[in-house]
């Protein structure tokens, strides 16, 4: 019998490069990860949208870390399967590694708080690379849902508050962008616009401070500003997922924006969580 992990993907509403500090929020976007334990090894699968990825620093990192955590040494086979693209800036990495550590965690019989295995996922990020301030904000919103404010140096949650479900408009342009790309870049510059954007956020203004977060990351990775601006005339609120390249908008009317947006790349229409 295999046990079982799931976790969700989420959107940046403050990115953490340039701060420490970060924000985001859950959408209905799945991974799912089962795993059986054995005697030695690693192995198994990784499908994402129907399609083999061979990419497994993150679960061997995983398996590290809970080996460590736990004292316990194992070997897995592993079937991961998810409905999140990588290297869009959605979350994929926290969403997998969130998943694992649930079904490990599940396989070895360990009952662990929902923050303390977001917390060993942040740390298998760190440990495979896949991550600059350890996505502790994309982590938390990928597992717990709703609103998640952290400190990612700490490894805080800062806040969290529900969000109701409504449509959100994905914008994922073909071209991928991976954290490691991004790698030595210094944000510096954009610190002070960011550092107030996540003060708006954390009175509760998050919906402008995501617009705000956007324009910035968007002018300074050199992504298009474009998609931002057709959505705000539209009357939508939209903003630039982690470092991109995919946008994201929450407004009343996603089948006139997932028109106008159908120029820049491939739309598709989910919910917040």
């Amino acid at each position: 019998m295999r046990s079982y992990g799931r976790a969700g993907s989420a959107v940046t509403v403050v990115n953490a490069f340039a701060t420490g500090k970060g924000a985001a929020v859950g959408i209905d976007l799945w991974t799912e990860a089962r795993v059986r334990l054995t005697d030695g090894g690693i192995s198994g699968s990784i499908t994402v949208r129907g399609e083999s990825y061979g990419d497994t620093r993150l679960v061997e990192a995983v398996v590290d870390v809970v080996r460590r955590e736990t004292g316990e040494d194992f070997g897995i086979e592993f079937e991961i399967s998810s409905e999140i693209p990588v290297g869009k800036g959605l979350k994929s990495s926290s969403a997998a590694a969130n998943a694992l550590v649930l079904a490990l965690c599940d396989a070895l019989g360990i009952e662990i708080e929902p923050v303390e295995a977001v917390r060993l996922g942040v740390k298998a990020a760190r440990l495979a690379g896949v991550t600059i301030t350890g996505a502790f904000d994309d982590a938390s919103a990928s597992l717990l849902g709703g609103l998640c404010l952290t400190d990612n140096v700490r490894d805080e949650l800062i806040k969290r508050e529900e969000v109701e479900s409504e449509p959100l408009v994905l914008l994922i342009p073909e071209e991928t962008l991976m954290t490691a790309d991004l790698s030595g870049l210094d944000f510096s510059s954009i610190a002070p616009y960011i550092g107030e954007a996540f003060e708006m956020a954390a009175r509760g203004e998050w919906r402008r401070a995501l617009v705000i977060n956007g324009l910035v990351y968007s002018a300074f990775l050199g992504h298009p500003t474009e998609p931002i601006g057709t959505a705000l005339r539209l009357g939508a609120v939209a903003g630039l997922s982690g470092k991109g390249p995919a946008f994201f908008a929450l407004t009343d009317e996603p089948e006139a924006l997932s028109e106008e947006w159908g120029q820049f790349g491939r739309v598709e229409i989910t919910s917040l969580r």
